[in-house]
């Protein structure tokens, strides 16, 4: 019984020293060699747990992209305004800034190794280049396409506020064409020339969008109103969308507002809604309508308070997008 049991320690002491002195998987001896950097962009992350050092990879991963992807924007200025005949810049692009939560695409992993000595948990985080500049620029190719479409429109149509929609809507797709965009060239920057016919093109639009929101201001007038909050949060919104808010403006915005307030059993409560009309120059180019779930509370201010709060998040989370995009 004796020899049985020295015989089973001596096992498990001869498998634990096997597990402990385990060599380095390759990719942490030679990384290169294991992934070269031509066709991969790598990272080796480290941790106390596996969760931890894919975690640390990602990060790794996304630093590169970061890092690469300012570099590249920083180069773009300055041949735009190298090739700009009044001496200005013609980039009109949002600056690309891609932060160390980015999502990336087809993120691999490879198993974890432990070092015997220090205990730490290591593992390394791969991107096949081709494979995801396949993936993106099958991407851009649609959104290219849309772009393309509606730019035939904005080149047909001669109402500005009208054109200034349809530019609008073509600015949200370029938008995420550009950070398409930046991300294939962080993978194979030789290859971004390919590109830049389309985005000078896009370019241009893009100043056509800013030289037209200069004089399309828009009147904004509020029915029902309480303390000019849902006036106050209409012209955020369009502020923030680029554009001007004047009382003077060519085209109107005409929002009413109905709380339907009541009181039953010392209970207040509404049902808020809203209708919104964009007009000029005889015609009406958007509309929005939306209502809130009731509110109710014991106390008046405290109800209308809850039912503006609700109003505001439902004008945030759906009327520029019904309206706009």
């Amino acid at each position: 019984m004796k020899m049985k049991k020295h015989t089973v320690f001596l096992s498990l002491l001869i498998l634990y020293s096997a597990l402990c002195f385990t060599a380095a998987p390759a990719w942490k001896l030679n990384l290169e060699k294991q992934f070269p950097s031509e066709r991969y962009v790598r990272a080796i992350g480290e941790g106390p747990t596996e969760s931890a050092a894919k975690k640390s990879a990602l990060a790794e991963l996304s630093g590169y992209f970061s890092q690469t992807i300012i570099a590249e924007s920083e180069s773009y200025q300055k041949l735009r305004q190298a090739g700009a005949g009044n001496g200005t810049s013609s980039d009109l692009r949002e600056n690309v800034i891609i932060h160390s939560d980015t999502e990336l695409f087809c993120v691999r992993y490879t198993a974890a190794w432990t070092d015997p000595k220090s205990k730490k948990v290591f593992v390394c985080a791969f991107i096949d280049r081709k494979e995801v500049w396949d993936l993106i620029t099958q991407k851009m190719k649609g959104l290219e396409d849309k772009c393309n479409q509606l730019s035939k429109l904005v080149d047909k149509e001669k109402e500005p506020f009208q054109k200034l929609l349809l530019l609008t809507k073509t600015r949200t797709l370029y938008s995420e064409y550009s950070l398409l965009y930046e991300t294939a060239v962080a993978l194979f920057p030789k290859r971004g020339q390919q590109f830049e016919a389309f985005i000078r093109k896009m370019d241009g639009y893009m100043n056509d969008l800013l030289l037209l929101k200069s004089s399309t201001a828009i009147q904004v007038k509020v029915f029902g109103d309480k303390g000019n909050s849902i006036y106050s949060k209409i012209s955020e919104l369009l502020t923030q969308k680029g554009f001007l808010i004047s009382p003077d403006g060519r085209y109107q915005l005409s929002a009413t507002v109905n709380w339907n307030e009541a009181k039953l059993n010392e209970v207040y409560s509404a049902y808020p809604n809203i209708k919104i009309v964009i007009t000029g120059n005889g015609r009406t180019f958007a509309s929005f309508n939306g209502e809130c779930e009731k509110v109710a509370a014991y106390n008046l201010e405290s109800m209308q308070r809850s039912a503006i709060f609700r109003l505001e998040e439902l004008l945030e989370e759906s009327f520029v997008k019904e309206c706009f995009e």
